[in-house]
Protein backbone atom coordinates (compact mmCIF):
# COMPACT_ATOMS: atom_id res chain seq x y z
CA UNK A 1 0.00 0.00 0.00
CA UNK A 2 1.37 3.38 -0.92
CA UNK A 3 0.81 6.47 1.15
CA UNK A 4 1.92 9.24 -1.19
CA UNK A 5 1.22 12.85 -0.28
CA UNK A 6 -1.21 14.47 -2.73
CA UNK A 7 -0.64 18.21 -3.09
CA UNK A 8 -3.07 20.27 -5.15
CA UNK A 9 -1.36 22.91 -7.28
CA UNK A 10 -2.39 26.22 -8.80
CA UNK A 11 -1.76 27.46 -12.33
CA UNK A 12 -1.04 30.77 -14.00
CA UNK A 13 -1.48 31.36 -17.70
CA UNK A 14 1.00 33.45 -19.62
CA UNK A 15 1.02 33.85 -23.40
CA UNK A 16 -1.30 30.86 -23.80
CA UNK A 17 0.87 28.51 -21.67
CA UNK A 18 -0.04 27.09 -18.28
CA UNK A 19 2.55 27.26 -15.49
CA UNK A 20 1.97 25.21 -12.32
CA UNK A 21 3.07 26.17 -8.82
CA UNK A 22 2.54 25.38 -5.14
CA UNK A 23 3.13 27.70 -2.18
CA UNK A 24 4.74 25.90 0.76
CA UNK A 25 4.45 27.00 4.36
CA UNK A 26 2.22 29.39 6.21
CA UNK A 27 4.26 31.71 8.37
CA UNK A 28 3.46 35.08 9.98
CA UNK A 29 -0.03 36.14 8.86
CA UNK A 30 -0.19 33.26 6.35
CA UNK A 31 2.87 34.32 4.30
CA UNK A 32 4.29 31.32 2.40
CA UNK A 33 7.87 30.19 3.06
CA UNK A 34 8.50 29.73 -0.66
CA UNK A 35 6.83 29.14 -4.01
CA UNK A 36 7.73 26.05 -6.01
CA UNK A 37 7.21 26.06 -9.79
CA UNK A 38 6.41 22.58 -11.10
CA UNK A 39 7.25 20.94 -14.41
CA UNK A 40 4.01 19.93 -16.13
CA UNK A 41 5.08 16.27 -16.50
CA UNK A 42 4.57 15.77 -12.73
CA UNK A 43 1.04 17.23 -12.68
CA UNK A 44 -1.93 14.86 -12.60
CA UNK A 45 -5.65 15.68 -12.63
CA UNK A 46 -8.71 14.38 -10.81
CA UNK A 47 -12.24 15.67 -10.15
CA UNK A 48 -10.95 18.15 -7.52
CA UNK A 49 -8.21 19.67 -9.65
CA UNK A 50 -4.58 19.35 -10.63
CA UNK A 51 -2.05 17.85 -8.20
CA UNK A 52 1.36 16.26 -7.70
CA UNK A 53 2.16 13.23 -5.55
CA UNK A 54 5.26 13.08 -3.38
CA UNK A 55 7.66 11.34 -3.18
CA UNK A 56 8.64 11.72 -6.84
CA UNK A 57 11.21 9.57 -8.62
CA UNK A 58 13.68 11.25 -11.00
CA UNK A 59 12.75 14.75 -9.79
CA UNK A 60 14.80 17.49 -8.15
CA UNK A 61 14.17 21.01 -6.88
CA UNK A 62 16.66 23.42 -8.43
CA UNK A 63 17.23 27.13 -7.85
CA UNK A 64 17.30 29.25 -11.01
CA UNK A 65 19.62 32.19 -11.61
CA UNK A 66 16.80 34.54 -10.57
CA UNK A 67 16.31 32.60 -7.31
CA UNK A 68 13.09 30.77 -8.21
CA UNK A 69 12.66 27.15 -7.06
CA UNK A 70 11.60 24.73 -9.81
CA UNK A 71 10.73 21.03 -9.55
CA UNK A 72 12.32 19.50 -12.66
CA UNK A 73 12.99 16.03 -14.03
CA UNK A 74 16.48 14.93 -12.97
CA UNK A 75 17.68 11.37 -13.52
CA UNK A 76 18.87 9.68 -10.33
CA UNK A 77 17.32 12.21 -7.93
CA UNK A 78 14.19 11.74 -5.81
CA UNK A 79 12.10 14.35 -3.99
CA UNK A 80 10.36 13.66 -0.67
CA UNK A 81 8.00 15.67 1.56
CA UNK A 82 8.95 15.16 5.24
CA UNK A 83 8.09 16.70 8.58
CA UNK A 84 6.29 16.47 11.88
CA UNK A 85 3.47 18.50 13.44
CA UNK A 86 4.15 20.29 16.72
CA UNK A 87 2.21 19.99 19.94
CA UNK A 88 -0.28 22.63 21.07
CA UNK A 89 1.64 25.89 21.62
CA UNK A 90 4.91 24.12 20.82
CA UNK A 91 7.43 23.68 18.03
CA UNK A 92 8.84 20.87 15.95
CA UNK A 93 12.14 20.33 14.20
CA UNK A 94 13.94 17.75 12.11
CA UNK A 95 17.37 16.64 10.99
CA UNK A 96 17.94 14.65 7.80
CA UNK A 97 20.48 11.83 8.10
CA UNK A 98 21.38 11.26 4.40
CA UNK A 99 23.25 13.53 1.97
CA UNK A 100 20.57 15.78 0.54
CA UNK A 101 19.44 19.16 -0.65
CA UNK A 102 16.59 20.47 1.45
CA UNK A 103 14.07 23.28 1.47
CA UNK A 104 12.56 23.83 4.92
CA UNK A 105 9.23 25.49 5.57
CA UNK A 106 7.05 26.14 8.58
CA UNK A 107 3.33 26.11 9.21
CA UNK A 108 2.07 28.42 11.94
CA UNK A 109 -1.03 27.17 13.76
CA UNK A 110 -2.12 30.81 14.23
CA UNK A 111 -1.31 34.16 12.60
CA UNK A 112 1.77 34.80 14.76
CA UNK A 113 2.60 31.18 15.65
CA UNK A 114 1.55 31.41 19.30
CA UNK A 115 -0.51 28.21 18.97
CA UNK A 116 2.43 26.27 17.54
CA UNK A 117 4.97 26.16 14.73
CA UNK A 118 5.42 22.91 12.77
CA UNK A 119 8.48 22.25 10.60
CA UNK A 120 8.42 20.43 7.25
CA UNK A 121 10.81 20.10 4.30
CA UNK A 122 11.15 19.10 0.68
CA UNK A 123 14.19 16.81 0.50
CA UNK A 124 16.02 15.97 -2.74
CA UNK A 125 18.37 13.00 -2.54
CA UNK A 126 19.96 10.33 -4.71
CA UNK A 127 18.72 7.65 -2.31
CA UNK A 128 15.43 5.75 -2.48
CA UNK A 129 14.71 6.61 1.17
CA UNK A 130 15.10 9.50 3.60
CA UNK A 131 15.65 9.12 7.35
CA UNK A 132 14.80 12.03 9.62
CA UNK A 133 15.32 12.44 13.33
CA UNK A 134 12.58 14.70 14.71
CA UNK A 135 11.43 16.34 17.93
CA UNK A 136 8.41 18.32 19.05
CA UNK A 137 7.34 20.31 22.09
CA UNK A 138 4.08 21.67 23.45
CA UNK A 139 1.08 19.78 24.75
CA UNK A 140 1.40 16.44 23.01
CA UNK A 141 -1.65 14.63 24.45
CA UNK A 142 0.16 11.28 24.39
CA UNK A 143 2.09 11.77 21.14
CA UNK A 144 5.80 11.08 21.20
CA UNK A 145 8.16 14.04 21.83
CA UNK A 146 10.92 12.59 19.61
CA UNK A 147 11.45 9.88 17.06
CA UNK A 148 12.89 8.70 13.80
CA UNK A 149 10.91 8.32 10.57
CA UNK A 150 12.10 6.64 7.38
CA UNK A 151 10.30 7.74 4.19
CA UNK A 152 10.49 5.34 1.23
CA UNK A 153 10.13 6.13 -2.47
CA UNK A 154 7.01 3.96 -2.80
CA UNK A 155 5.28 6.24 -0.27
CA UNK A 156 5.30 4.17 2.90
CA UNK A 157 6.86 5.34 6.16
CA UNK A 158 8.28 3.63 9.23
CA UNK A 159 8.39 5.53 12.52
CA UNK A 160 10.24 4.66 15.69
CA UNK A 161 8.78 6.79 18.52
CA UNK A 162 10.25 7.83 21.83
CA UNK A 163 13.90 7.60 20.82
CA UNK A 164 16.37 9.10 23.23
CA UNK A 165 19.59 8.03 21.50
CA UNK A 166 18.62 8.97 17.96
CA UNK A 167 19.75 6.97 14.96
CA UNK A 168 21.52 4.38 17.14
CA UNK A 169 18.07 3.24 18.35
CA UNK A 170 16.96 2.67 14.77
CA UNK A 171 20.12 0.72 13.89
CA UNK A 172 19.77 -1.46 16.99
CA UNK A 173 16.07 -2.14 16.38
CA UNK A 174 16.77 -3.14 12.76
CA UNK A 175 19.62 -5.48 13.75
CA UNK A 176 22.42 -3.13 12.71
CA UNK A 177 25.89 -3.13 14.21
Amino acid sequence: MTNKTKLYVEAKEFEGKKFFFKDFGSEVHGKPSFRLWINRQFVEKDEQGEFIQLPLKNAKVVKTEKGNLVLRPEQGWNTFAVGVPCGYRGESGLQVEEDHEGYMYQIYASERGSLGISTYALICTQSDKVTIEWWRTGRLYGDSPRGITVYYLDGHEETLDRTEDGVEDLENSLGGA
